[in-house]
Formats: structure tokens, C-alpha cells, sequence
């Protein structure tokens, strides 16, 4: 039965409760009402007539007790009018006694008392005759022999009938007093069930509604803790059995969606693998002192795939690769998807010889040659691993640890690196350096120094190379590999180039107006070659400062060509077009240096200092200076040698036929005022030598 069918059915019984105490207190007031009024109506009206039967036949007694001592029968005829009204008053009231106001106990009464009357009527009236007939004195003694007597006797049974009516009258009280008291009775008792009845259809409602009420805040409680497998009582037809049941399907639905949340949380859709966010509760999870070790993949060549095959081919590869992965590690060992083409791959190895040779069976397994859509895809990956707890003992530091390790692994192309054998991380001092590089670059802490670039031939400073620095309020000058890596680690390294390509165009378009023939050289990132507006921010610099483009060399290294070589060259054509000078940095130290230097619209190479350092004395150096500057003069490329510190290196290069040299013997780097009071005096002491 619903809940509301029971509350209607409660109320309707109390209503009916209500409505028979309500029915039967007014019945028995009605009667005790009519009993009442019968009481005030006939009873008093019968103890009233006795009353007045006993008063007037007194009053006619003592009337004829006064005609008895009256002589003059003037003065009696009044008397005889007051004794017949009282006769006829008594009469009156015994006729209506006797007229069924009687009971059958008062019934005996009253015929002695009407038979006494009628012969003290008949005696009464003896006496008065006699009064006129024979005298007062005859009549006095007829009146006490006979007359007298029979009005003792009418009084006394009058008063008789009296006391039985008042008896009678009292009776009739008790029994309304005793009909009120079980009236009062009943109304109570009915009062007493129907409370109690209430009540007990209150605590069965209640519990039916309170039981089940708790059970549902029960379940929601479990359900709000996260319990879903409490049990729900569904065998109720009532509207709590739906609301449970409701509270069911709602457990059902939170528990799939919080199922499906947490795969999204947890799990990569591509792979179906774990994503970061679960390996990093895997890694602080682990055992404290427990060894394991923590490799980073990085799949290689995996940007080509994607763009020559399709990002289809390239998800179908993440897929099966991850699935390689996963399917050569143990129980205890983990993989993860991280983001991109990134895998991590944690599992046990006590040292690094063990973690070798575990990560040499994965790399196997991983390089096996597979076949999507018909086309054989080869795979390799850049590694970096981390041991725990040698390098880090918490799961933040150990993937940063990988993380590095990856890095290095990636710029010396060795398959894989391991934390241990990379250098330190960078401290928090630096790190305190990079967040206020911005600061600095609003508030001119920067500035440029100028190395002159000497023309061996000529003797004299053809151009300098534009060197950053750093002037701190607080350390003083930073020396620029303190900051400029990190600066192009995190992308800063764009904020500040375009400051220094605009202050080395301004000094050089001052050097050109004051007669000056100096090329200053600016540095290039990776990130700046790839800047799209790279070029048409050149080009307003030259136009804005009126320079000659040929008093402009940009330097850029063989790593700033890895990321993106179809765009950078694209920038390199589009900058000599512009009538650029372009400059090959630290030639000698990349993986490919030939092949750029075919195909690239440079004009000058530099020689890295690793192989200028005692060209004079060294023969494998000198070896490799040697060709390269035969190599240069035969594609036409200028030549500058970084790097020279001794006089007996600069004679070398210039008795080699090296078109320029840089390096500290020759100048150190100063800021723009201090080289070009040096340039004009270098120039005149060349002048007085000449």
C-alpha cells in the first residue's frame, strides 16, 4: 500500500474516531439533557402540588379554626370565601397529582391521601353547618372530635406523599448523577482509544515512513562515500521503494560515469595504456627503499611518420607500440603513455648493468619491424633513465631526472642516457635568474659588448660579433652562460633577440655614420629561425635605421636547422635576399656540417674554437683548419677563426691565408663606446705603422 493510501487511511479512521466520540457525547448529553428537563418538569412540578396540597389545606384548617372563634356571622362570610379558594386550590392540586404525574410507588400514597380528603371535605363541611345551625360552641367540639382529627391525619399523609415524591426526586437524581458519571465514562474511554489508536497509527506511519527513509539516507550516504556496493532493499511497492529503486538506478549511473571519469583521469584513450597522471601515483606508491628505474621513450622520426602517413598511421603506431611495451614488462612493471610520442616505462632493476640489459630486451622488442596498411615502419627511440633511489628517491624528481637524461640522450643521439651521467640540475639560483630576465629586459639591465673581428690581410677590425650581458642590480655582471641557455629553453630567448637585433642595427647604423666600415654579427637561436616574422622584422629594422644590409650578419648554428630545415632554409634564402650577410656558427661541432654548407646561401664559416685552440702546435687540428679554409676558398665562403688566444695561433692563421679572427687575442668583448674608441685606435696604430 502507497504511502498516501496509508495516510489517507489513517486520518479517515481518526476522522471516524472523532466523529463517534463527537456522536455519542452528543447523545448521551441529549439524554441527559431530557432526563433533565423531565426532572425540572414533572418532578418538580409533582413535589410543587403536594407542597400546595399540604399549604391550602392548612390554609382552609386554620380558616376554619378561625370561623370557630368568631361569633358574628358578619365577620365569618369573608372567612368562607378563603376557605372555599384554599378547598378548591387543594382540590385542584390533588386532581393534578392524580393525572398521571404519579409513579406506581406514590400511586398508595395518593389514594389514602385523596380518600382522607374527601372525608375531611364531607367533615369540614359538618363542621361549618353546624357553625350556623347549631353554634360555635357544638361546631368547636365536632371539630375536635372528628374534624380535627382527620386533618392531622390529611396532614400527615400528605406530608407522607411529599416524602415519597422527594425520595422518588432524589432517586431520579442519583441516577442522572450516575448516568452523567457513565457518560463522562464512555466519552473518555472513546477519547482514550481514539488516542491511542492515533497514536498507534502514528508510530506504525511513522516507522513505515521513517524505516525506509533511513535506509534511503543510508544508501545515499554510501553512495556519497563512494560505496556502491550496498545493498538496496527494492522489495517495497510503496513510494519509497521507488525512491530507493531511483536511488539504485542513481548508484548505477554516478558509479559507471565515475568509471568512466577515472579512465579518462587515468588512462590514455589512444593506447588504452595509464596515463601520467596514474604512473605518478604508481611511482609515489612504490616501496620506499625498493630499486626500480624509470625510462622515458621518445619514438624517433615519429613527426615524419605523421606527416608523411597520416595521423591515422601515426595513432595505429603509438597503439601497437604501446602495446609492445606493455607486453614485455612483468607484473610489477608498468608502462605509460605520457603525451605525443613520449612512453614511460617503469620496472625493477636493482643497479645500472640491470637496468642495461632490461632496457636493451625492451629496445629489441620495441624495433622489430611492423606493417600498417601494407607499409613497413622501422622504429627506434631516444631513452633516458633515472634509478631509483640513486638519482631521486620521490616520483617528481625521478621523472625530472628521466626527463633530462631523455633530453641528453636526444642532443648526443646514443640511443639512450642515464641521469648519473648528466650534469646537474640547474640550481635554484638560476632558476631565480630566468624569472627575472623579463624584469630585466624592461628595465635596460641588458646590454651589448662588441668582439672585433680582425682581418689578417688587412690589419684592420672588419666587423665585431654583438655578445649579451647581463649588468644585474643585486650579482652584478652575469656572464651570459648563466642565462642565455635557459633563456632559449624556455622560448625567452624570442623576447630577447628582437631587443638585441634592434640595439646592434642602432650602434651599427651610428658606426656607419660616422665612417666606419664594421659588420656586426648577430646571434640566432633555433627558436628565432623559426619565428615567422623573423624576416619582416629584419627588413623594418633596416629600413627604420637606414643601415646598408651588407653591414648586417646574422649567425646561426647547425642545430637551429634540426627542428624545422624546410622552414628555416626558406628564412635563410628569404634573408639573403635581403642582402644579408649570413654566418655558419661553431662549424665543425654538428653531425652534418658539409651537407648545410652545400646548400645553404651563407657567406662566412666559423671555426669553432675546439679546433683554433694550438692549431700552431697541434697537427690534427691544424689538419682540419687547413681543409676547411681550402674547402671555403673554393665555395668562396669568408673564414673566421673564433677563438685565438695566442699570438702564436693568430701568426698561424694569418701564414694559412685565414680571412678573420676573433678571440681574446685579439680583443676581449666591451661595450659599444669602449670598441669604438678601440677600432679608431687600432686604426691609427696601424696608420703609423704602415
Amino acid at each position: 500500500m502507497s504511502i498516501r493510501a496509508r495516510l489517507a487511511l489513517a486520518f479517515a479512521l481518526l476522522l471516524c474516531l472523532a466523529l463517534t466520540v463527537a456522536v455519542v457525547t452528543l447523545g448521551r448529553l441529549d439524554d441527559l439533557t431530557a432526563k433533565s428537563r423531565e426532572l425540572v418538569d414533572h418532578q418538580a412540578r409533582r413535589v410543587l402540588l403536594a407542597q400546595q396540597v399540604n399549604q391550602h389545606a392548612q390554609a382552609a384548617a386554620i380558616g376554619l379554626l378561625k370561623l370557630l372563634q368568631t361569633s358574628r356571622r358578619e365577620d365569618r362570610v369573608p372567612l368562607y370565601a378563603a376557605m372555599d379558594a384554599d378547598l378548591a386550590a387543594s382540590d385542584r392540586a390533588v386532581r393534578e397529582l392524580g393525572d398521571g404525574l404519579l409513579g406506581a410507588d406514590e400511586r398508595p400514597a395518593m389514594s389514602r391521601v385523596a380518600d382522607i380528603r374527601q372525608r375531611y371535605g364531607e367533615q369540614f363541611q359538618a363542621t361549618v353547618e353546624m357553625i350556623e345551625i347549631d353554634g360555635v360552641a357544638p361546631a368547636r367540639d365536632y371539630f375536635a372530635a372528628r374534624t380535627g382529627k382527620l386533618l392531622n391525619t390529611l396532614l400527615f399523609e400528605i406530608e407522607a406523599l411529599e416524602a415519597v415524591i422527594q425520595k422518588r426526586m432524589q432517586d431520579e437524581l442519583e441516577a442522572l448523577r450516575v448516568a452523567t458519571g457513565e457518560a463522562r465514562r464512555i466519552v473518555l474511554l472513546l477519547a482514550g482509544a481514539a488516542l491511542a489508536l492515533g497514536a498507534l497509527l502514528a508510530w506504525a506511519i511513522g516507522r513505515g515512513i521513517v524505516t525506509p527513509l533511513r535506509e534511503a539516507v543510508a544508501l545515499a550516504g554510501a553512495i556519497a562515500g563512494g560505496d556502491y556496493r550496498a545493498a538496496v532493499p527494492c522489495c517495497r511497492k510503496d513510494e519509497f521503494g521507488e525512491l530507493l529503486r531511483s536511488l539504485d538506478s542513481m548508484r548505477d549511473s554516478i558509479a559507471s560515469r565515475e568509471e568512466r571519469l577515472a579512465r579518462i583521469a587515468y588512462v590514455d584513450q589512444l593506447t588504452g595504456l595509464p596515463n601520467r597522471a596514474r604512473l605518478m601515483e604508481r611511482l609515489a606508491a612504490l616501496p620506499p627503499r625498493a630499486p626500480y628505474a624509470l625510462a622515458i621513450l621518445d619514438i624517433q622520426r615519429f613527426a615524419l611518420i605523421n606527416h608523411a602517413l597520416g595521423h591515422a598511421v601515426g595513432d595505429r603506431l603509438l597503439s601497437e607500440l604501446g602495446a609492445r611495451l606493455q607486453r614485455d614488462l612483468d607484473a610489477e612493471e608498468a608502462v605509460a603513455r605520457l603525451w605525443g610520442d613520449k612512453f614511460a616505462v617503469l620496472f625493477t632493476a636493482a643497479d645500472r648493468v640491470a637496468a642495461q640489459a632490461r632496457l636493451d630486451a625492451l629496445l629489441a622488442g620495441l624495433r622489430q619491424p611492423l606493417s600498417i596498411d601494407g607499409q613497413r615502419l622501422d622504429v627506434d627511440a631516444s631513452v633516458g633513465v633515472a634509478l631509483r633511489p640513486g638519482d631521486a628517491a620521490d616520483a617528481a624528481s625521478l621523472m625530472r631526472r628521466a626527463h633530462l637524461a631523455l633530453e641528453a640522450a636526444k642532443r648526443c643521439q646514443c640511443g639512450y642516457a642515464f641521469a648519473a651521467d648528466i650534469a646537474a640540475e640547474p640550481q635554484p639560483e638560476q632558476l631565480s635568474l630566468i624569472g627575472e630576465m623579463r624584469e630585466a629586459l624592461s628595465g635596460n639591465q641588458f646590454e651589448l659588448h662588441y668582439q672585433p673581428k680582425l682581418d689578417l690581410a688587412g690589419h684592420r677590425v672588419a666587423g665585431a660579433e654583438a655578445l649579451i650581458r647581463w649588468r644585474h642590480p643585486r650579482l652584478g655582471m652575469v656572464p651570459p652562460g648563466r642565462f642565455v641557455p635557459f633563456a632559449e629553453r624556455t622560448g625567452f630567448i624570442r623576447e630577447i633577440t628582437p631587443w638585441a637585433l634592434r640595439r646592434a642595427v642602432a650602434d651599427a647604423a651610428g658606426w656607419q655614420d660616422a665612417g666606419l666600415d664594421i659588420v656586426v654579427a648577430v646571434n640566432l637561436s633555433a627558436r628565432d629561425l623559426l619565428n615567422r616574422d623573423l624576416v619582416s622584422d629584419v627588413a623594418r629594422l633596416l629600413a627604420q635605421s637606414r643601415l646598408a644590409p651588407r653591414r648586417l650578419c646574422l649567425e646561426i648554428t647547425e642545430s637551429a636547422l634540426m627542428d624545422d630545415p624546410e622552414l628555416a632554409l626558406s628564412h635563410l634564402h628569404e634573408l639573403a635576399a635581403l642582402g644579408l650577410k649570413l654566418s655558419i656558427d661553431d662549424y665543425g661541432t654538428g653531425q652534418a656540417s658539409l651537407a648545410y654548407v652545400k646548400i645553404l646561401p651563407v657567406h662566412e664559416l666559423k671555426i669553432d674554437r675546439a679546433f683554433v685552440a694550438g692549431v700552431d702546435s697541434t697537427p690534427r687540428n691544424a689538419a682540419i683548419v687547413r681543409s676547411t679554409l681550402l674547402l671555403c676558398r673554393e665555395l668562396g665562403l669568408t673564414v673566421v677563426a673564433e677563438g685565438a688566444e695566442t699570438p702564436g695561433e693568430i701568426d698561424w692563421l694569418r701564414a694559412n691565408a685565414c680571412d678573420l679572427v676573433q678571440g681574446y687575442g685579439v680583443a676581449r668583448p666591451m661595450p659599444a663606446p669602449d670598441f669604438r674608441a678601440w677600432v679608431e685606435a687600432h686604426a691609427a696604430a696601424t696608420a703609423v705603422v704602415a
